[in-house]
């Protein structure tokens, strides 16, 4: 059964052996109070990024940390380049919400991860290729201009001349291995991370809020305007705010929900809740939200590894390799095979610059053995193989 408690708490357990383990805690008090146990040695190790409640950890089986905690070595830079910032977070390092209430409707991301182009889909339905070095305007099938394109970034017009008519969509999608950047019609600043899908009204003709929908990891920095909110709308979690800046990741191929405040003043609650000032969740600087099956457990955390992407950077404080691997194959946009399954509980803390994959991997590799080649454009991860005496 350790071997059960040791893949719940590196989110590696299957449907089958969630259930295999749910039944062996209700088996018996000894046998509840053996994981808490484990889960508060675990809190222990995992100090720099998490606080858990053991109880709460047992009542909704949440996977977290990992008992083998080992550390490598990286540059220590600052990277906190912004006075006010809101994180959101959904990724796989924290919550395990889908242990226990599995999404079906849950899709992979596939068509992003093979995708090499960043696309515009516009309201009529044209799909536009965005080329990073150029400077253009983009049209409709009509040939209106829609919105203008300065390289890594697009931005729209407040178009005083088309307000008050329906509210229509566009939708930026950023494949594995690039970023970029939109500068929405309200004055509000995104940054898109690899892997990501987002949703937005060409211009935000609702008087009363300003809505936008996100699969993947983004930084906002929102223009203020009191009497028109916005929110952001993901799978698992709904940021209401009036004027701040926040990153938002919302990935739908990973399973965690949780939101990180840096500076302000945020309210999150769930899709199917109604906004409520008085009975949401009102996030604390530099702390965390965690979605949870019934609570929103409020943690502080380091803030400064969640936003490293925006400026190109891999920042790992802690991390099992597990998760490592799906931010690699983000950030250079290749797939990483990993057969060597108990690297996955190993931890580590770095943070890496304009470093290649091999650099990485070579850094890793200085804390813990193992191999790696490249075959048909992936990465194969194998232990290291004993040399063979012969006699």
């Amino acid at each position: 059964m350790k071997t059960l408690i040791a893949k719940y708490l590196t989110s590696a357990l299957s449907e089958e052996e969630t259930e295999i383990l749910r039944d062996w805690l209700k088996e018996s008090k000894k046998n509840r109070e053996e994981f808490k146990a484990t889960v508060r040695a675990n809190q222990e190790l995992d100090y720099v990024l998490r606080t858990i409640d053991s109880e709460k950890a047992y009542d909704s089986i949440l996977k977290k940390t990992t008992i083998n905690n080992k550390w490598t070595f990286g540059k220590s830079r600052s990277i906190f380049k912004y006075a006010a910032v809101l994180l959101l977070i959904v990724g796989t390092s924290f919550l395990l919400y889908h242990i226990l209430n599995v999404d079906a409707s849950f899709r992979s991301n596939a068509q992003i991860e093979s995708a090499t182009e960043i696309t515009l889909e516009l309201e009529d339905g044209s799909l536009q290729i965005l080329e990073e070095n150029k400077r253009t305007a983009i049209t409709n099938k009509e040939g209106e201009k829609v919105v203008s394109q300065e390289y890594g970034k697009i931005k729209y017009e407040d178009n005083k001349e088309i307000e008050g008519t329906e509210l229509v969509y566009n939708q930026l999608t950023v494949p594995y291995g690039k970023r970029f950047e939109v500068e929405l019609a309200d004055g509000t600043i995104v940054y898109l991370n690899a892997g990501t899908k987002f949703k937005y009204p060409r211009l935000f003709t609702d008087p009363k809020s300003r809505e936008v929908f996100l699969d993947g990891e983004a930084m906002f920095s929102v223009k203020k305007n009191a009497s028109q909110p916005f929110i952001v709308h993901t799978e698992k979690m709904n940021v209401r705010v009036l004027g701040t800046k926040f990153n938002v990741s919302s990935y739908k191929n990973e399973s965690n929900t949780s939101a990180v405040l840096v500076e302000g003043s945020v309210a999150v609650y769930r899709p199917s809740e109604i906004f409520d000032e008085n009975k949401n969740v009102v996030l604390p600087p530099k702390h965390q939200a965690v979605f949870q099956e019934d609570d929103i457990i409020v943690q502080e955390v380091n803030v400064q590894k969640h936003i490293a992407w925006t400026t190109g950077k891999l920042y790992f404080v802690n991390d099992c390799f597990e998760n490592i691997i799906k931010e690699l194959e983000r950030h250079f946009n290749i797939k990483i095979q990993n057969n060597y399954l108990d690297l996955n509980r190993t931890r580590y803390t770095g943070t890496f610059d304009s470093e290649t994959i091999d650099q990485i991997l070579d850094t890793f590799k200085k804390n813990s053995q193992f191999d790696y080649l490249k075959k048909n454009g992936e990465i194969i991860i194998e232990p290291t193989q004993e040399p063979t005496e012969f006699n």
